[in-house]
């Protein structure tokens, strides 16, 4: 994505909110060619609105990615759940974490370089919320956080972490443009 495109969607240029992250993880999975027709994504409060103003407008960058909304929201819902298709391909956005077709933890993070960043607390609270999803032995649990060289770097080494590898969870970087990489299905 374009920065201008960025801007237009009121996208921070600094860094991708966690609803962001679960989204493009989301479109890339159904992207996969034996992927199924359906993912859920669940998207709380916190990560679309802090206060007053929303930090992330789902409908306005599901539309602007391709993704025609076609279930609105039940009556008491939040605005931030609904159905969104693409071709034959459907992403459902509910607020009920760890339920759906794809278990993902994403984190917001970053995407420059600071003083005193956020990433290894990022990444470790991601994975320790992975831990504690109530999943079945086929469901595959990925944490999911931005596509940055810090990222990358704490990736490539955690992965290979024994207790990481036992547990099964996979650490998936995602890109502004929609690119993810470390997850290989």
């Amino acid at each position: 994505m374009r920065d201008k495109d960025s801007l237009e969607l009121g996208l921070q240029a600094d860094r991708m909110s966690e609803a962001e992250v679960a989204l493009r993880l989301a479109e890339f999975i159904l992207s996969l060619p034996h992927s199924g027709a359906m993912a859920s994504v669940a998207i709380d409060g916190a990560s679309i609105k802090v206060g007053d103003p929303i930090v992330f407008d789902i409908g306005r960058f599901m539309a602007w990615t391709g993704w025609e909304q076609i279930r609105e929201p039940q009556f008491g819902r939040s605005a931030r759940t609904g159905a969104y298709r693409r071709n034959d391909k459907t992403i459902r956005v509910h607020s009920r974490p760890g339920e759906g077709d794809v278990v993902a933890q994403c984190k917001k993070g970053p995407l420059v370089r600071k003083p005193g960043g956020l990433e290894y607390a990022l990444l470790t609270a991601a994975l320790g919320q992975a831990l504690l999803f109530d999943v079945s032995a086929d469901d595959i649990v990925v944490t999911a956080v931005p596509d940055t060289p810090v990222f990358r770097k704490l990736a490539e080494i955690w992965r290979s972490r024994p207790l990481v590898r036992r547990a099964g969870i996979r650490i998936a970087l995602v890109a502004r443009d929609g690119a993810v990489s470390g997850l290989d299905l």
